[in-house]
């Protein structure tokens, strides 16, 4: 599927593969379940294994489960907007643009 991504990278920060649960949090409320493949200082890559109710340049939140804090499930979160939607053999990638957030772990009640 053709989307604008393929080719040289141009990306400016490194990518980190990382597989983390993570929850997309819609304006409307609804939540898209999935993983994440790889994430940067302004970005990540998700993994789906369903077609997203989703629209490139959509407004959206993730939360991220951070592996090494299982007891701080989702203290991290980031806003952004869906960069890109694509298929292949492994499910539906996704592209987040990230435009601020928190990757750090937060203790218990002290989110935003």
């Amino acid at each position: 599927m053709a989307n604008g991504h393929e080719g040289t990278d141009r990306r400016k920060e490194i990518r980190y593969p990382v597989e983390a649960r993570v929850l997309v949090r819609k304006k409307s409320g609804e939540i898209v379940h999935a993983t994440a493949v790889d994430i940067s200082s302004s970005g990540m890559r998700l993994r789906l294994m369903e077609p997203p109710q989703l629209a490139i340049g959509e407004e959206i939140t993730v939360e991220v489960e951070l592996p090494d804090y299982p007891d701080r499930s989702f203290s991290s979160w980031g806003v952004g907007r869906i960069a890109y939607i694509d298929a292949d053999g492994a499910g539906i990638g996704v592209g987040i643009q990230l435009s601020g957030g928190q990757f750090d772990p937060a203790p218990p009640g002290e989110r935003p």
